[in-house]
């Protein structure tokens, strides 16, 4: 299995998340969780909010998930998946929550249901790509099951 690239610098800079707060009321911003760019080949997959299972609950109106689904949305060759994935790392088990209509049509099945990992990183799979490769696999068979 190939390793994957590991955290270079071991630190987040909270102090620019700090210091944008002085700059007004009019400049709005938002330190997400821990948003990624799911991507394949160069091209956006999705745009994922990882939110830990204890993190507080969304609210999909606010301001900050409007513009991350229009961001997710506006994507130039129709919209990408937009979505909350709340994880629990005891099990390592997820929850789905869709924000556009795009992720509804991934994930409208299994909509705030308890995946287990398999489950999860084969859905990330298959954002990507219709047919999983024998390495695919064997990733996904080596994660936890249940």
């Amino acid at each position: 299995m190939k390793e994957w690239r590991t955290e270079r610098t071991g630190w987040r800079d909270a102090e620019l998340s700090k210091r944008h707060g002085a700059w007004g009321f009019n400049c709005p911003a938002v330190d997400l969780d821990f948003v990624m760019m799911e991507y394949n080949h160069g091209r956006p997959c999705a745009l994922v909010e990882y939110k830990h299972k204890n993190a507080k609950s969304i609210d999909i109106n606010h301001a900050t998930y409007r513009a991350l689904i229009d961001l997710a949305n506006g994507y130039r060759n129709g919209a990408l998946p937009c979505f909350v994935a709340r994880y629990d790392p005891t099990d390592w088990s997820f929850v789905v929550t869709p924000l556009n209509d795009r992720a509804k049509q991934h994930y409208g099945h299994c909509m705030d249901e308890r995946l287990t990992e398999q489950r999860f990183v084969k859905s990330l799979h298959l954002l990507r790509k219709t047919v999983l490769t024998a390495e695919d696999e064997a990733a996904i068979n080596a994660l936890n099951y249940d």
